[in-house]
């Protein structure tokens, strides 16, 4: 079921002005629908201007109450801080929306300056992004409609922006100063047009502000049974949805997961409702203020009552979150344990919902501010844990990177991708949880064959990061890793890099043992994306691999390689015979324990980036996903 399928009908006026607008979804806040505050400015002793017989006051409450029908039309719930001539505060009108925890907040004004004045400009409170935002769309909506000049959007320090919790915006229709202008605003159809732009804008916010586009990646590699599932989608304020899907057998489904969820925070669980196991990935496009670009992240198959993560900053311009995922239906404990890379820790318990999601920006978290750490979790009951990072400019890229947690530590860990050649920057994060240090052998396999081994030591409860740009004889080149230690560890890997000029970041968790069997959902070459298979072989002998590639349209395509012992090769899938332009998922087979990951770099929709998961090596029932967002 798509959101056009559960849409709210919206009526003939709605449909006349709003067409070709998308449609509303579910509610950001579990209160129902959205709801939007409209501030009719003025009113009562505050006439407003008052020019060419025009007292701003009533035409203000007039514009307000017809976008009021309009959006309510659209499924919307509607607050006024007035619907009748009475004097109402600058303080009142922000206890009002504030009190209501309305979504937006939209102040209805005209202008007044020069005779010769003219046009619609509004305004968002200074360096708010949302606000901005909005107040984009409101402007656009408003100046198609009325067709007078385009003053643009401008921010100011008005108190009802200041004072507001939520995205708040303030349009100024016309110039009562101008005559021509007063006369027009005389016009009921003409206040109409400016209350048809006003609620556009404010649908066109609410419905997606643009920031992230999520999708699942479902892959059924039975050869002859259709699997039959369920995704219970439970987003941030604690509210379930639940929407049946199938994927056919030996193909691969994408779901839109912004087409079911408006606008919200969510986790997701992926069940098989007729028992044919699935593998599932998420894939998260994104453009805000904390970066831009994408990720992309292998689901869980199991929860469970321990985490451990082994990335993590708030320092370098990072910002840092820990996703947590409560499946259960009753309320919940965990406990983070955050080890800086100096020794330091802290330790803080967070309350969960029922099947709910918890985020918790690192940040917030005294003493790692601006720290580089790993974290420790440990839960009441079980759930399941990512962590994303977010970074604005970091040495001049944008991006971000995401990863389910490790459910426990231990003494071997692998990774098929690395590169250190051209701008790409790579590094190894290891985690050690113990009271005693950690003395950890790194193998690097290059693609050759040839092997560089450097041996490190990790202080007990802290991490360790190694550049392997810096480690000699890695300059330059594709690489794998495996990494053994004396101790029970937990190890990840970062990228950073600039691709064919895409600047951005990514990050896999490690696997602790290589496998003949792999999994990878995503995968897709259409215009503007690079995808790359990555296999390594850790043995000592050489493997013989086969790549299945299980394209959406139902097609297959086998593909054959070697992989020489204790070394790595690189497939670009793009540059495969009939895999071009395609969505597509990919089983491994192999004569040997390989290992293996898929890297995607992609220009798209202006969130262009790159992410890296690591395969999985056997399907399943269930599949949870922490991280998910919508806005």
């Amino acid at each position: 079921m798509s959101i056009l399928k559960k849409v709210l009908i919206a009526s003939a006026l709605a449909t006349l002005l709003l067409a070709g607008m998308p449609a509303l979804g579910a509610a950001p806040s579990g209160k129902g629908a959205p709801l939007v505050c409209l501030d009719p400015g003025h009113g009562g002793e505050d006439s407003g201007a008052n020019y060419n017989g025009v007292m701003e006051k009533i035409p203000n409450l007039d514009i307000a109450l017809r976008v009021r029908p309009i959006l309510q039309s659209l499924g919307y719930n509607v607050v006024m801080t007035r619907e009748t001539d009475t004097t109402v505060s600058l303080q009142q009108r922000c206890d009002i929306a504030n009190a209501a925890r309305a979504d937006v907040f939209m102040s209805i004004h005209n202008n007044a300056f020069m005779t010769d004045s003219q046009g619609t400009e509004t305004y968002s409170y200074y360096g708010a992004s949302e606000g901005k935002k909005l107040a984009t769309l409101v402007q656009q909506q408003v100046v198609q409609r009325i067709k007078l000049p385009d003053r643009g959007v401008k921010e100011a320090g008005f108190y009802v922006l200041h004072h507001t919790n939520m995205p708040s915006a303030l349009v100024e229709g016309c110039f009562l100063t101008n005559p021509a202008e007063a006369k027009l605003l005389q016009d009921p159809r003409f206040r109409q047009k400016i209350a048809e732009g006003v609620a556009a804008g404010i649908h066109l916010y609410l419905v997606d502000p643009g920031h992230f586009d999520e999708f699942l990646l479902l892959q059924n590699p039975d050869a002859t049974r259709d699997a039959k599932l369920e995704i219970h989608y439970m987003r941030g304020d604690g509210v379930e949805e639940v929407y049946p899907e199938l994927v056919p057998h030996g193909t691969r489904r994408t779901i839109h997961v912004d087409e079911y969820i408006f606008n919200n925070d969510v986790s997701a669980m992926v069940q098989s409702v007729n028992g044919v196991p699935v593998v599932a990935e998420r894939a998260m496009y994104f453009n805000f203020d904390k970066g831009r670009g994408g990720t992309g992240a292998p689901g869980v198959s199991t929860p469970s009552t321990g985490w451990y993560l082994a990335e993590g900053s708030t320092d370098w311009g990072f910002t840092t979150y820990i996703l947590v995922q409560n499946p259960s239906g009753s309320s919940n404990s965990v406990t983070m344990q955050f080890m800086r890379d100096d020794g330091k820790n802290m330790q803080q318990t967070f309350s969960l919902q029922p099947h709910s999601r918890f985020t918790l920006d690192c940040s917030s978290v005294d003493g790692f501010q601006k720290a580089d750490f790993s974290v420790r979790l440990t839960s009441k009951k079980p759930v399941v844990v990512e962590r994303a990072m977010y970074f604005p400019n970091h040495n001049g890229i944008s991006g971000g990177h995401d990863s389910p947690g490790l459910v426990s530590p231990g003494t071997n860990w692998y990774l098929a991708e690395g590169y250190t050649g051209g701008a790409f920057d790579t590094y190894i994060l290891i985690q050690n949880p113990n009271s005693v240090p950690a003395n950890a052998k790194v193998h690097y396999l290059l693609p050759k064959g040839a092997t560089v081994v450097k041996e490190y030591q990790v202080a007990a409860d802290s991490r360790r990061t190694i550049h392997v740009d810096d480690v000699p004889g890695l300059s330059n080149t594709e690489v794998s890793f495996h990494v053994e230690s004396d101790q029970p560890v937990a190890v990840e890997r970062s990228m950073y890099f600039k691709y064919k000029g895409i600047g951005e970041g990514s990050n896999s968790t490690a696997v602790d043992a290589p496998s003949t069997t792999w999994y990878l959902a995503e995968g897709y070459t259409g215009p503007g994306f690079d995808t790359y298979v990555l296999l390594m072989n850790p043995g000592d002998t050489a493997a013989h691999a086969t790549l299945g590639f299980m394209r959406e349209d139902g097609g297959r395509v086998d593909y054959a390689l070697k992989v020489p012992a204790h070394s790595r090769r690189t497939v670009r899938v793009n540059d495969i015979n009939t895999m071009s332009g395609v969505a597509f998922a990919t089983q491994v087979d192999s004569d040997q324990p390989l290992v293996v990951e898929r890297a995607k770099y992609y220009e798209y929709d202006g969130k262009s980036g790159g992410d890296a998961a690591m395969g999985v090596t056997q399907a399943a029932t269930k599949w949870y996903f922490a991280e998910g967002c919508t806005r």
